[in-house]
């Protein structure tokens, strides 16, 4: 196996469609959405004669560190992992990034299982304090309406079917990027009243414009009277449809309910295999901020995949001041 610089964009993204990768992260197009904001993008192919596996690693400076990271990568075969992360590591030290870097941080999407554990830590990595990404999945496969309907939970199956019978509720789909602006509303709204750190409204939007522009993103919008109160972002990659970004005012009619149907039947117009919920809380506890999101997500059925724990590998010493004060970070939230 050799490692090698991968740019070629169709090629790239043809791997992961038929890979079955199941996150978007590793896609070119949100490789195009880190680099939109200055962050350095390295795109790296494994190959053995054809290419068997890709890692995009981003580049983030900050004042605590800089982080060389792979969201939801490398996407590769379970028993080429050791030898790729033998290449991974040693083209790093070639290329200088150790140097630039004070640490690599893998968020991957293997099986959380002893054995690949194993793989990272005898390769010199450990468990990282924290994450960057979502470590676990909610998937929802995509069947017939029936059958998808029986899957769920009693109150969500039956606030669906209210929404369904009330026109007033209104849903509306966009790739318009000046109505981004009212999921911006939405979402800064949110983030007062639940106190959670939101993502740079940037990203948001170079992530609504570069993936709209593939047909690959959608806005979903849902008022009533004329008022916004619900939005979500969805993208749509290897015939997966991801929940990735939402925001909603509180209300006692079921207009959220509305947009995920609204969702699923896209996702099922596309031929979809999965709806992707994206992530649930770690622990499913009352007093958890995300608990009532967990419980919403999984009131429409469906299964949980737990991923490995966040790897890292310290380039230097000064990781080790950063992982301390991530740890003291993630104690007090």
């Amino acid at each position: 196996m050799e490692i090698k610089i991968l740019e070629n964009k169709e090629k790239w993204n043809n791997f992961l469609d038929n890979f079955g990768y199941l996150s978007f992260l590793q896609d070119y197009e949100y490789g195009e959405v880190e680099k939109s904001l200055k962050r350095e993008i390295i795109r790296l192919g494994f190959f053995e004669d054809d290419l068997v596996g890709v890692c995009q690693l981003i580049g983030y400076f900050a004042k605590r560190g800089n982080i060389l990271a792979v969201l939801h990568g490398p996407v590769i075969r379970e028993e080429k992992l050791d030898e790729a992360l033998i290449l991974l590591l040693n083209f790093l030290k070639e290329n200088k990034l150790n140097k630039k870097y004070h640490f690599l941080r893998i968020n991957s999407v293997f099986e959380n299982k002893k054995e690949i554990l194993e793989k990272f830590l005898k390769n010199g990595f450990i468990i990282a304090p924290t994450y960057i990404v979502s470590e676990n999945f909610w998937l929802k496969e995509i069947k017939d309406d029936d059958e998808m309907l029986k899957q769920m939970n009693k109150t969500t199956r039956n606030l669906i079917l209210e929404a369904i019978k009330k026109p007033y509720l209104e849903i509306e789909k966009t790739t318009d990027l000046e109505k981004f602006e009212i999921f911006w509303n939405l979402y800064e709204d949110l983030h007062k009243r639940k106190k959670f750190i939101p993502y740079p409204k940037e990203l948001i939007k170079k992530e609504f414009e570069i993936f709209s522009k593939e047909n690959k993103a959608l806005m979903f919008l849902g008022k009533m009277e004329g008022k916004y109160y619900s939005s979500a972002l969805v993208i749509f990659s290897h015939k997966i449809a991801f929940y990735h970004h939402s925001a909603s005012l509180p209300t006692k009619e079921p207009i959220n309910y509305k947009i995920q149907w609204g969702i699923i039947q896209e996702a099922k117009k596309r031929g979809c295999r999965f709806y992707n919920f994206w992530g649930l809380a770690k622990k499913e506890v009352p007093n958890h901020p995300w608990y009532g999101l967990t419980q919403f997500k999984k009131g429409f059925g469906g299964f949980r995949i737990d991923f490995l724990s966040t790897m890292d590998f310290p380039f230097k010493l000064r990781y080790w001041l950063i992982a301390f004060y991530e740890k003291i970070k993630r104690r007090k939230l």
